[in-house]
């Protein structure tokens, strides 16, 4: 099933390495990659409250993963991008 990740990282050297790293480590396809620094951050108010910090513009980036897999190996690729360092928040875009 095709899938649309969403991810807040910091907007630092490496970081959309990292993703893209864990996907190629683990040989998941990525189809399709958009990446964008976040320069309005009011859709984005709700990981400020969920992670009790304060983002700044151009300080993240917003990244867009589309790739085809089933839920079981969704939810871990999801786990595992939520461990590394740079990234604030993965999960699943539902608004496709």
């Amino acid at each position: 099933m095709q899938r649309e990740l969403s991810i807040i990282l910091e907007n630092k050297p490496g970081a959309l390495v990292r993703v893209v790293g864990l996907f190629h480590q683990r040989g998941y396809n990525i189809e399709s990659l958009h990446v964008d620094p976040v320069t309005d951050l009011t859709k984005f108010r709700y990981i400020e409250e969920r992670l009790d910090l304060k983002l700044e513009e151009n300080e993240v980036s917003h990244l867009l993963i589309k790739t085809t897999v089933s839920d079981n190996l969704l939810r871990q690729i999801l786990r595992q991008i939520n461990k590394l360092i740079d990234v604030l928040l993965a999960e699943e875009n539902l608004d496709t």
